[in-house]
């Protein structure tokens, strides 16, 4: 057995699926996607299936994938003061409402 890249009607990845060893190609599982027997090449964040040229792309654009690296760079000192800060936040926010809620008599 080994595992394969099920997209859906897409190209998106659903899933890896248990398939035979002598699997080759793609295979249409009806609704439930396409099998693919290319593996997914290491480094794509959000794999993508290209029905019309047969291969894995990118399916995140650049935009993104700078924002989820700017965020996996994040040492831990500045990860804390980010959480800190939006629990901050959420306080002062939660306060503003009991205040508003206790202006109008509580009801």
């Amino acid at each position: 057995m080994k595992a394969v890249p099920l997209v859906d009607k897409n190209g998106h990845f659903i899933e890896d699926v248990l398939v035979d060893v002598s699997f080759t190609g793609t295979s249409l599982l009806g609704d439930k996607g396409t099998l693919i027997a290319e593996t997914v090449p290491a480094g794509l964040y959000k794999p993508y299936w290209n029905f019309e040229q047969s291969r894995w792309v990118e399916g995140m654009s650049t935009e993104e994938i700078a924002a989820l690296q700017l965020v996996m760079t994040e040492s831990s000192e500045q990860k804390i003061a980010r959480l800190e800060q939006s629990d901050l936040d959420n306080k002062e926010l939660i306060a503003s409402l009991y205040e508003m809620l206790i202006a109008q008599g509580g009801q």
